[in-house]
């Protein structure tokens, strides 16, 4: 039971953290799409993704998986996982934009809703087992 309470409050966590990256990215890509140009939805993924991952870091630190280790060294891991992520949501939403020839940002915040929804289960479990892993604490304080 303990394992689907877990999944559940990391889906809400989730879930809060799409909503604010989601909707600065929509904002930011309406407001600078058109002046980046190309540069447009890797600058605008990272800058949402800078706000939304420093809340979801920290509610998953504390909320989802009860992390008793070091803040710092935790927030390290969990930004070695966070920005491949980043760039893999960034460089697929740019391709396909290209392959579909997307030009309206409702439309490619669409798409990357779709490219992060993949790569939601495979963050979970990199999460649960490494950046908050409950037996790095156990070896900390041996």
């Amino acid at each position: 039971m303990k394992k689907y309470l877990q999944l559940l409050k990391y889906s809400l966590s989730s879930v809060a953290s799409w909503v604010i990256d989601n909707g600065l990215f929509l904002l930011l890509k309406t407001w600078l799409g058109v002046r980046l140009g190309a540069a447009a939805d890797l600058v605008c993924t990272a800058l949402a993704r800078a706000v939304s991952s420093f809340f979801n870091f920290n509610a998953n630190n504390k909320l989802v998986f009860g992390h008793q280790g070091g803040y710092g060294r935790a927030l390290l891991r969990y930004y070695c996982l966070a920005v491949p992520i980043m760039l893999c949501s960034a460089g697929i939403v740019t391709l396909l934009d290209h392959v579909f020839g997307v030009t309206a940002p409702a439309l490619s915040t669409a798409i990357k809703i779709c490219v992060d929804a993949v790569l939601f289960l495979a963050s979970y479990t990199i999460q649960k087992k490494w950046v908050f892993s409950q037996n790095e604490n156990k070896k900390d304080s041996q």
